[in-house]
Order: structure tokens, then sequence, then C-alpha cells
């Protein structure tokens, strides 16, 4: 069995934060990461966004993530019978977000802390669907997570990566780019003139009487249309709990499994022979958020509930391949071992002993 592990934020994005690195007991993942004697197993790249990383395991490019998310959604919306299908036309993601004013920066609040309630939903999107009536369709799923069709004539010309994921936004100082396409610049500007539409919306003047902060953005990402027949997938799994996980299998006919609550779990149910894919976003959140301890904390269940087991099963040669992929601070980062590498990392005379996590981070850093 050949395995992918996608963990967003793997390392914690401050290098010489001492504090977070402190007390960090995780000698397996130190040992998955070592490098194997006379050649390394670390391709970096760009920074890349979590999202557009598991529709590159799929082979799927450009990745339509709005559409694939859509498509992954359980909780379909009431209006299904008016549009809201992943097959038909152009989606992007339009999460909705708060702008709040941190030490004189503009910071980007995700849907978590809106707590909008379904009459909130209701009232926002048809207003945005009456003043957008032929333009653009506006579908909340759930209160974090909204989907638009647009229906203008420069959105089929969109880059899929026109804006960033709202992941790699959230929780950080807002940066809207000046891209250099018309189409993008467009989509900005549709975002800047929806956070004046909501500004004095009744739902936003209503919440900031009770104190509760305003809907006062959407956040557009993943332009695409869900035309997937070239994907020819190997024979595997997709194993994740969010919406994308779930789009991403669907596309390309394969099996969707729930992510068991350790390795052991997905090596016993999971075919020998097959690729598989699992998304492990625990630590996103908690990076997101700047919060070490809980960081520390989600990183500690992963070293025993997913590092530890699969050093062991990749020792036995019950793995093939292990690849570790993680969306950092430090760019886009794949580790990737077979039983020999470790053998050879671990094992051999005078083998080295793993680099500490924080000594990662740091010549990661200044590289």
């Amino acid at each position: 069995m050949r395995l992918t592990l996608l963990i967003p934020e793997l390392l914690w994005p401050e290098p010489e934060d001492d504090l977070a690195w402190s007390a960090l007991q995780t000698p397996a993942l130190a040992a998955l990461l070592q490098a194997p004697r006379g050649r390394s197993n670390l391709n970096r790249g760009p920074a890349l966004a979590p999202e557009a990383q598991a529709t590159r395991w799929l082979g799927l490019q450009p990745p339509p993530l709005g559409a694939l998310r859509l498509l992954g959604e359980t909780d379909k919306p009431a209006d299904t019978d008016r549009g809201a299908n992943p097959n038909d036309g152009l989606w992007l993601c339009a999460d909705p977000i708060h702008l709040r004013l941190h030490q004189e920066e503009i910071v980007v609040a995700d849907g978590r802390q809106l707590e909008l309630a379904a009459e909130e939903l209701t009232a926002l999107a048809a207003s945005l669907n009456a003043h957008y009536a032929g333009e653009a369709s506006f579908h909340p799923i759930t209160a974090e997570r909204w989907y638009v069709r647009l229906e203008t004539p420069w959105a089929a010309a969109l880059p899929w990566d026109a804006l960033p994921p709202l992941s790699a936004a959230a929780g950080r100082r807002l940066h809207l780019p000046t891209p250099a396409d018309r189409p993008s610049r467009q989509l900005v500007a549709l975002m800047n003139e929806i956070q004046m539409l909501l500004h004095s919306h009744p739902v936003n003047e209503a919440r900031a009487e009770r104190g509760q902060p305003a809907v006062n953005g959407l956040w557009l990402w993943g332009p695409g249309t869900l035309a997937v027949e070239g994907v020819a997938a190997a024979p595997g799994g997709v194993w994740g709990d969010e919406p994308l996980a779930r789009g991403l299998a669907l596309a390309a006919n394969l099996q969707h499994h729930p992510l068991p609550m350790a390795a052991p779990g997905l090596l016993q149910a999971a075919p020998q022979g097959e690729r598989h894919l699992a998304c492990l976003s625990g630590l996103q959140q908690a990076a997101q958020d700047q919060d070490a301890p809980a960081w520390q904390a989600a990183l500690a269940r992963l070293e025993a509930d997913w590092f530890a087991p699969l050093k062991q099963a990749l020792a036995r040669g019950n793995l093939s391949e292990l690849q570790i992929v993680a969306a950092t601070s430090y760019g886009d980062l794949t580790w990737t071992l077979t039983p020999a590498d470790l053998k050879r990392g671990l094992l051999g005379f005078f083998a080295p002993k793993p680099e500490p996590l924080q000594a990662l981070a740091r010549r990661l850093a200044q590289a």
C-alpha cells in the first residue's frame, strides 16, 4: 500500500518561538522525516494551500476547488432545485468572514467566530441574490461554507488561484493582491463591493446591537467548472471528514472513508496494493489561531495515533511507500519514505540522531 498523509501546518510557523517547540516528544515523526544516508527525502516547493495539494495528489489541474467542495457536501441547501448543482456552471467558495482591527492591522476571521443562525443565512443570501440577479447566485450550505455560481463573462477566464483559500488567509493580516489579469481584478472588486453591501445590512445592524461580530465580507476562492472526465485515478481511496475530501473521491470515482481515529484503523480497512490519501487537519486551526498549546496537543495525538504506528508498519514492510505532505509557512513540503529508506536512515552504523523539529524549521527558514 502507498499512503499519503496530508497534514497542514505540520511545522509551527515561527521557528524561533521556543515555547511552541519546547517539550515536544515526537520521536516517530522525527524518524520519518530523517533523510536516509546519502540522499534527501524532502522535496520543497513554493507555498501551496492544502486544498491544492489534495487535488494535485489526484492529478487534477487546474483544480476546481469550489465545485469539488460543493460536490462533497452532505448537507444540501433547501434551494437545490434552483441551481446549487456542482456539475452545472462555474463555482467558487464564498465563505463568510469578519474583518477586525487588531494592532492597527485588519485581520481576517473565518466563519467559526460568527455563529450565524439559519435565519441570518437566509436573509443575507436573499439580499445578495436580489442584488446580483443574473450575475451571481449565492448558496449558503452551512454557517461557515457558502458557494457562489458566477454567470458573468469574465468569470470563465478566472485562474484557479485568483485568491488563496480562506485557510491561507484566516487569522492573518488582510492582503488582497493587485492581480495582473483583468478577471482576477474583477473578482477582487466584487469582494469589495460585497463588503460595502453587507456593511449596513439589517442582519449586521442587529448583530452589532447584540455585541456580535459582523459578517462584513465573503472570501471568494477556488473558481472552476467540474469537468473531470480526464482524471484516471489508480485504485485507492480518500480518507477525510471534510467536504473537499469527499468531493475528490466522488469526482475520481474513488472510495471515500471517514477518517479513523488512528492509523491502525486505516491499515486494517484499506486494501493492500492500492494508493490512499489521508487528510489530517487537526493542526491547522491551532496554527491559524496562533494557539501553541493546542498545536502541541494536536501534534502529540498525531504522534501517538499516526506517526508511531505508521513507522512500525513501514519498518515491517506493510507499507511500500509513505508520503508526508505539509502546507507550511516554509513552503510546500513533501517527504517520501520506503522501508529501505527507513532502514538506511535509522539502523545503519553510525546513523545520526533524527533532527529535532525546531532545528528542521530553522534550517528551512534560513534556506
